[in-house]
């Protein structure tokens, strides 16, 4: 080897001591004064630098094995807090509609109409079910569904504005209702809400009011009444969950 090696003795002195260019590098180093000496200082700087950096830690066999049982571990903590929740929606949605049946003002036991108000409930417990992955769809569903319901279970005309700001209320109060008990849980469970879930669990405990409302309204059967203030009621409960979501702080979590 006839070139110096001197601007490289760092490199050199970093490489294993049977490599082939080191041990050129070193043949050279024999004839020549300053190669040597700087192959000799990169030995040094290379071996300052081994001692100045951390041990690594050794691998050991159990390791392997202890984090595919630690990831197990919390990811069937992650599926019974999502179950738990789950259930927990579910039961705060009935528990709107059971509201409505206990505070309205005309409560009639009528075959028909209790099937029509089970239908809806039924749609609105799908909403945060079978939708809960797709929060815009479970929003416009709600929606979409309140209107028809209003719109097609008109049969007779009249307003009853009297009536209606209670119903309404109590659509709000509802809505309210299911978004607190939900929120209890997921709170004890370290579960934090985005908008769009927020406003879908709002709009479902609402659409289940309003099918409280087909039984326990004074007027159900009343056109003008029924789109003013029971979809109406739905309506403003899915405004004001997407506003007071929106001006919330960040999730820390996603549930």
């Amino acid at each position: 080897m006839n070139d110096h090696v001197a601007d490289r003795a760092g490199y050199l002195a970093s490489l294993p001591k049977g490599d082939p260019e080191r041990k050129l590098a070193e043949a050279h180093a024999l004839h020549c004064v300053s190669c040597r000496e700087a192959l000799d200082e990169g030995g040094r700087l290379v071996a300052l630098l081994r001692r100045a950096l951390p041990a690594t830690k050794p691998v050991t066999k159990r390791e392997p094995v202890a984090r595919p049982l630690s990831a197990g571990r919390e990811g069937a903590s992650a599926a019974a807090i999502a179950r738990r929740l789950a259930w927990a929606t579910v039961g705060a949605v009935v528990l709107a509609w059971l509201f409505q049946l206990s505070v309205g003002g005309g409560f009639r036991l009528d075959l028909d109409c209790a099937l029509v108000s089970v239908a809806v409930l039924a749609v609105a417990l799908a909403c945060v079910t079978v939708l809960r992955g797709n929060h815009r769809l479970a929003v416009a569903t709600v929606v979409v569904t309140s209107g028809l319901f209003a719109y097609l279970s008109g049969s007779a005309a009249g307003l009853a504005a009297g009536v209606g700001i209670r119903c309404t209320f109590r659509e709000l109060w509802a809505a309210g209702l299911t978004w607190l008990v939900v929120w209890a849980v997921g709170r004890r469970a370290g579960v934090t809400f985005d908008r769009g879930k927020t406003t879908a669990i709002v709009a479902a405990g609402a659409l289940a009011a309003h099918a409280g409302q087909h039984l326990a309204c004074a007027v159900p059967h009343s056109d003008a009444h029924l789109l003013v203030f029971h979809f109406g009621g739905v309506l403003l409960a899915t405004l004001l969950a997407a506003v007071g979501a929106g001006r919330a702080p960040a999730p820390s979590a996603l549930a």
